[in-house]
């Protein structure tokens, strides 16, 4: 099953949208619609949807702000829209499709074939264009990676890397859980420790999840799958990331029997 969002300021946009859907694609699961800015990202970062149906203008706001917000890395985009000049950013923001008001079943199948060969893929985001990230949002760490600085109200403490188990995103936070089964909760993005840390032994395996390999009890396979951490807890591995985890942890050759 793919699942998908609509993002979309007006009800019968999103109606029409549905049963568009609904008439010939059974595999596509719609999470509710949402129609602000803040009510998407609220919803793709507690449902990760593998495809988004956008539109441009959202109450006053854009849909680009959407995926400023939250990138593309783990999810695809079509653009459902009745402005046409936005065309070329979109293309720009590694769209599938730019598809004009009202929507043809045409158009809209030959968009969601595209994207579910994008999905079934996996294409991994370094295939595509960079998404949509301010210049002041780029992360360049320089500092050592078996050390992780985490502010406090005194300065910051130092932890050792093979102390974490995962960290976890929380909107613009991360909360860091470590082995003796304490929590840090930290200003810095998700990836701003991406950065630093992948080098110390550490995978980001889903959007919201980055995690310590030598922590790993279990790898469940499926669409992505999920991995079961040392303190117990599952967290999901998106589709993208999938192959490169197997890799990372010697199961590359059961790749193709394990789905």
């Amino acid at each position: 099953m793919i699942k998908a969002l609509i993002i979309d300021d007006e009800e019968s946009g999103c109606e029409v949208l549905e049963e568009l859907i609904a008439l010939e694609h059974r595999d596509i699961e719609l999470i509710p619609s949402e129609n602000t800015v803040q009510g998407a990202i609220r919803a793709i970062n507690s449902h990760a949807p593998d495809l988004i149906f956008l539109d441009i203008k959202l109450n006053g706001r854009s849909g680009f702000d959407v995926l400023e917000r939250t990138g593309v890395a783990e999810y695809e985009v079509i653009f459902v829209t009745a402005y046409s000049e936005y065309a070329l950013k979109a293309i720009k923001a590694a769209a599938i499709d730019y598809l004009l008001k009202p929507v043809s079943r045409a158009e809209l199948r030959e968009a969601i074939s595209r994207a579910r060969t994008r999905i079934d893929e996996g294409i991994e985001q370094t295939d595509k264009a960079p998404p949509l990230r301010p210049p002041q949002a780029q992360v360049v760490d320089h500092s050592r990676s078996d050390k992780l600085a985490i502010p406090t109200n005194e300065g910051y403490e130092l932890h050792s890397a093979s102390d974490i188990l995962y960290l976890v995103a929380d909107r613009n936070y991360t909360k860091v859980h470590f082995a003796d089964k304490s929590t840090r909760l930290t200003t810095k993005t998700l990836g701003a420790y991406e950065a630093q840390l992948t080098n110390a032994g550490f995978m980001r395996i889903h959007r919201s999840y980055m995690i310590n390999l030598d922590e790993i009890k279990l790898y469940s396979p499926g669409n992505g799958g999920y991995v079961k951490m040392s303190d117990g807890r599952r967290l999901e591995v998106s589709r993208r990331k999938k192959k490169e985890l197997m890799s990372l942890i010697n199961l590359e050759n059961d790749l193709m029997t394990t789905g």
